[in-house]
């Protein structure tokens, strides 16, 4: 078991215990190990081997032994119990939003409905309400979270459907018989949700690449198979094909297997009597076609085609355009690494700067910072700025906005900062209109710099809030104010759509990682590749300016709150 399957294992442990009315305190200690596995650099069983299991902080013997049994064994016979007591369909209702196992708990051992349709029944029949602790309100919502989670199907964020395709490449790369294999299909170009893993192989003993892909630990199941192809299950029942061609076919495949339908049709109608033998790239492909090259993000049939024949395609951003991050969380609010972890991370990334926005005051259960901590947070980034020449720490905030749009801090306090992030994290329910005024709002505070993540979205669990997006663009141009494109891959909220609207109508956006552990950097890649999608180059992008040039653009030089 690697670290993602072991944190995922503590996490449903300790869902389980809740569910089932446990001690507080057990289950704060399998939630606190299952978040220190999920970010460590180094796999626990490296850290195993050399004896260091029980240095890890909050470990005693019993929870060592579990991680022993799981590392030796790959599996965990007190996980296997709880499963017995808790059934599947208990713990398929934690993923309605605003259901906890709390909740779920105490709708199990009080009506003992134990599955997902029987819980939409009870909740039409008005029968939740009678629950103590419950009521309509929580029942509507039950209902309304189950129809969302019906609409979604079987698919998954790219953040989960990525990493286990980069593994099942990088081990069908090792083959000597594989001259070749690509990620293709959604998961290339970039969509936010993703339905399965699709891979090419260039190969001329396909029955070699099947059975090295029958063989591969993480699959669960293959259900079909034949000439050119195998298909099957991967863990989290993620549906995957491996697609295999002849060397001399890789290229045009590639082409072929990443584009929408609608794109891949055109392209095969523009291709039909064009020789491509010898082509040795896609770029060599569209060269032949009298074509622009069309990056894969782009392959979706809103124009691409008709642009790189017209050769007018833009220069999309990259991560290489990226000169810092604006929005990251410390351990002074609800991050797990300290000021100085998070900046020499940064600065390994190759970063000029770094914007530390901790939470404001009001996100209590996030540990948001008051005026007094706000001040004190800038005088430790004051003195670590005096270490470093090639690197600037800025001060920062995720002030909140209020239900009544204004903000969580004095005018004062936020004009002191370098930069300052406007978001909603409360009343997500209150109408289209409300909504936008809220932001409206924030957007007129001359000291906000930019909004966070626009709708509240978290794909897969919550859809976001309706916003009036035409009059969010146009008030954000009129006081040149940024939306964030934030790459944390549950949210990728402004989504694509908006970010094309938005540097069509001249508003900058800002791509950052909302990282709350200096692991979580890594997380802009998906911010890009949804930057991307939305035809964003890298003069729109706030965070691609070098550090004189973003701190005259925001009208500050640094650092000095209140």
């Amino acid at each position: 078991m690697d670290n993602r399957a072991i944190a995922a294992m503590l996490d449903e442990i300790a869902d389980m215990l809740e569910v089932l009315g446990d001690n507080p305190f057990k289950v704060r200690a399998y939630r606190r190990l299952a978040a220190y596995v999920d970010h460590l650099d180094t796999e626990l069983r490296e850290i195993h081997a050399r004896g260091g299991l029980g240095d890890i902080p909050g470990v005693g013997k019993a929870l060592r032994a579990k991680l022993e049994e799981m590392l030796e064994t790959g599996d965990l016979a007190y996980y296997r119990r709880l499963r017995e007591r808790v059934p599947p369909g208990v713990l398929e209702m934690l993923a309605i939003p605003g259901l906890g196992p709390r909740k779920v708990g105490l709708i199990y051992s009080q009506t003992g409905i134990s599955s997902l349709d029987e819980l939409y029944r009870a909740a039409q029949e008005k029968r939740l309400r009678q629950i103590p602790g419950l009521g309509g309100k929580t029942e509507f919502n039950i209902k309304k979270g189950i129809d969302m989670l019906r609409s979604l199907g079987r698919e998954v964020t790219l953040g989960t459907a990525l990493p286990r395709a980069l593994q099942l490449r990088d081990y069908l790369a090792e083959m000597p018989q594989v001259e070749a294999v690509e990620i293709v299909g959604s998961i290339r170009r970039g969509k936010p949700l993703v339905g399965d893993v699709d891979l090419l192989v260039a190969s001329s003993d396909e029955a070699a690449v099947r059975e090295k892909v029958r063989k591969y630990r993480r699959v669960l199941e293959v259900d079909r198979e034949g000439p050119g192809y195998i298909h099957g299950r991967l863990e989290l029942g993620l549906e995957f094909e491996v697609i295999v061609v002849a060397p001399g076919d890789f290229y045009r495949s590639l082409l072929l297997c990443t584009g929408s339908r609608a794109h891949r049709e055109k392209m095969v109608e523009a291709m039909r009597g064009v020789d491509l033998r010898g082509v040795d790239s896609e770029q060599a492909i569209y060269q032949r076609l009298a074509m622009q090259y069309v990056p894969p993000e782009l392959r979706e049939d809103r124009g691409e085609i008709e642009r790189a024949r017209e050769g007018t395609l833009p220069s999309l951003v990259t991560v290489e355009d990226l000169r810092g991050d604006l929005h990251v969380h410390t351990d002074w609010s609800d991050g797990g690494s300290n000021l100085r972890e998070m900046a020499e991370a940064a600065r390994a990334r190759g970063y000029r700067y770094l914007a530390v926005t901790d939470h404001s005051q009001s996100l209590a259960v996030s540990r948001g910072l008051d005026v007094e901590r706000l001040r004190s947070q800038v005088e430790e980034i004051r003195a670590l700025n005096r270490e470093w020449t090639d690197f600037r720490l800025l001060t920062g905030i995720e002030v909140d906005i209020l239900r009544d749009g204004s903000l969580d801090l004095p005018d004062e306090v936020l004009a002191g900062l370098d930069v300052v992030i406007a978001s909603i994290h409360s009343h997500f329910r209150l109408s289209r209109e409300e909504q936008t005024a809220r932001l409206e709002a924030a957007i007129r505070n001359p000291h906000v710099d930019i909004i966070g993540h626009l709708t509240g979205r978290l794909l897969v669990r919550r859809p976001g809030y309706e916003v009036d997006v035409d009059r969010v663009l146009r008030l954000a141009r009129e006081h040149r104010t940024a939306l964030e494109i934030n790459a944390h891959p549950d949210r990728l909220d402004i989504d694509e759509e908006t970010a094309r609207r938005a540097c069509q109508a001249g508003v900058r956006v800002a791509i950052c990682s909302d990282a709350h552990h200096r692991a979580d950097l890594d997380l802009v890649s998906y911010g890009v590749l949804s930057a991307r999608r939305g035809w964003v180059g890298r003069s729109d992008v706030l965070n691609a300016m070098e550090l004189d040039e973003l701190l005259a653009y925001l009208g500050t030089s640094g650092g000095d709150a209140g």
